[in-house]
């Protein structure tokens, strides 16, 4: 029986075989032109989606403001120093704050405020932190959730290990979210980016009397140095008047976690250059982010 001979490769079948390469080649780079085309796109509906969350959680922030001052009669301050020793001397501003809140609270109790087991301690809060102490309260017996006040007019900052007989929490906060930029062991809020490093910013009119710039914060080494509220007006141009000027300002970071400096702002016009880190910051007197 005679073997039959290799078959020799056609011509055409070799033709064949590289334009298969080729097409291969060719579907590869129409992927990877998709690809360039989709991720984008994907990442700008993510960060839509991110951008519509914090909006929203702004707007349950200013609802729990408004059920605050349901119960106190004002919108909790973005400055206010606390004492725990009954002998401690109030400033005015922070005193009179606390008898408009609580017209019976008690200045001479000594009272352990952060459940430390001294009475001896002094807390300085002003904007992120106020916005946590005001609507959050003073935290529960086992220090891991905020669990508002108590209704003992003169005591309202007495611990208890539950919620009842108490005034708030006015706000759920995610305790994981928790964050505290300046180190005094007062928390702040971090928005709901998932790498989000720096807290809301609040910040009250005090009712319309008027923006405190000494109540924003400054923090070099984090690059946190906000200078004012926002204004309506063209930034470089002289101070409008302030977004909000009879209630408050809550300011998110936005994804890039900078804040900028604050100061004009007009939705018809970009930031100019030095400013273009607060294009994504969003807040509660626009309907989206800043442009």
């Amino acid at each position: 029986m005679k073997r039959r001979s290799p078959q020799t490769i056609k011509a055409s079948q070799q033709t064949r075989r590289a334009f298969t390469l080729i097409e291969l080649m060719i579907v590869i780079v129409i992927i990877l032109i998709l690809l360039g085309l989709l991720i984008p796109a994907i990442g700008a509906v993510r960060l839509r989606a991110q951008q519509a969350q914090v909006r929203a959680e702004i707007a349950n922030l200013e609802a729990a403001i408004t059920s605050f001052k349901t119960d106190f009669s004002m919108e909790p301050p973005s400055y206010i120093n606390l004492h725990e020793a009954g002998s401690a001397t109030w400033d005015q501003h922070s005193k009179s704050l606390i008898r408009k809140m609580w017209p019976q609270f008690q200045f001479g109790l000594d009272r352990d405020i952060n459940n430390d087991g001294d009475e001896t301690d002094s807390f300085e809060l002003s904007a992120g932190e106020c916005l946590v102490f005001f609507l959050g309260g003073v935290f529960d017996s086992t220090n891991k959730a905020p669990n508002g006040f108590s209704k003992n007019p003169a005591d309202p900052f007495s611990i208890a290990s539950g919620g009842t007989n108490r005034q708030g929490p006015y706000f759920e906060f995610d305790t994981n979210r928790f964050t505290d930029i300046d180190g005094d062991e007062a928390a702040e809020y971090k928005d709901a980016f998932s790498s989000q490093q720096l807290p809301y910013l609040y910040i009250s009119s005090y009712g319309g009397r008027g923006y405190r710039t000494a109540e924003l914060p400054s923090i070099p080494a984090l690059s946190v140095n906000v200078k004012n509220v926002y204004h309506q007006g063209t930034p470089g141009d002289p101070l409008g008047p302030a977004y909000k000027p009879k209630s408050f300002q809550i300011i998110s970071p936005g994804a890039d976690s900078q804040y900028g400096t604050g100061g004009n702002y007009d939705p018809d016009k970009n930031f100019p250059s030095g400013r273009t880190v607060e294009a994504d910051n969003i807040t509660n007197f626009t309907g989206g982010s800043l442009k």
